[in-house]
């Protein structure tokens, strides 16, 4: 893995915190890392693709809860952040059984739901627990490899998501974050028109708006007019800069949806 602390975009974060929610951990108004000043996010309100391919990952053990959020690539292939199916405290993954994925979830209301048949990760696999520190930080080089691919025991009636091309990281990019946070669980909430503020080949850094639950939700441009997923989001960081995994760091995972 290459380290990239010494690179511009990897200086304005010298530590950042992951965004998935413990589902029996309250979260308050006041809790909410990525967001600085002013709260732009608004619920979607927008049906079908590529919308309604944006879903809900929770953890459901015995002793395990967590939420995060996913996006469905293909009918049974979600692609979200690999620290939302890997236990912090062990670095093994969560039972396959426990990872479920429900897609367009609005209330009570979702158009599909599957477990995990099996995971995929990147050569660099996720960050082991050594790596996060007494404050639930974990350094930058870290999570160069913070991305996975859930492969769905069955596949689900919904249109995937496109995925971007080649996509020029210029700063002031305009971007479009999807998420189901923690604090509107069951409404996928939007922030429209956040910018990409630096980048390099690992990480692009945001000002999207994000909240516990947003981890591994899509960072969308629109190519050709069409919106496809650029990135993803994994992590908050001080100064309203929260960071993403570019589509190029991730492109083998989201082509192979064969389990060992």
């Amino acid at each position: 893995m290459r380290q990239i602390g010494r690179s511009p975009a990897a200086r304005v974060l010298m530590a950042i915190m992951v965004l998935a929610a413990p589902a029996a951990e309250a979260i308050g108004e006041e809790l909410r890392p990525g967001i600085v000043g002013e709260d732009d996010r608004t619920i979607l309100e927008e049906r079908g693709p590529p919308w309604d391919a944006v879903g809900q990952v929770n953890i459901g053990g015995f002793r395990t809860s967590g939420q995060c959020t996913g996006t469905l690539v293909a009918p049974d292939l979600v692609v979200t952040a690999a620290h939302c199916v890997v236990s912090p405290a062990t670095g093994e993954p969560f039972p396959l059984r426990d990872i479920h994925f429900l897609a367009a979830v609005r209330g009570s209301e979702n158009k599909g739901h599957a477990t995990a048949a099996c995971l995929r990760f990147p050569a660099g696999h996720p960050p082991s627990p050594s790596a996060v520190n007494s404050a639930g930080k974990i350094p930058l080089a870290a999570l160069a490899g913070d991305s996975a691919i859930i492969v769905l025991s069955d596949a689900l009636d919904v249109e995937p998501a496109p995925l971007a091309g080649e996509v020029a990281p210029g700063p002031g990019l305009t971007l479009t974050h999807v998420a189901y946070p923690g604090d509107r669980r069951f409404l996928p909430v939007a922030h429209r028109n956040c910018r990409l503020l630096g980048a390099d080949s690992s990480f692009w850094l945001n000002d999207c708006d994000t909240h516990p639950g947003s981890s591994g939700g899509p960072v969308f441009v629109t190519e050709d007019g069409t919106w496809k997923i650029a990135a993803i989001q994994v992590a908050a960081g001080a100064d309203g800069a929260n960071l993403a995994l570019p589509r190029a760091t991730w492109p083998s995972l989201a082509s192979d949806a064969n389990c060992p």
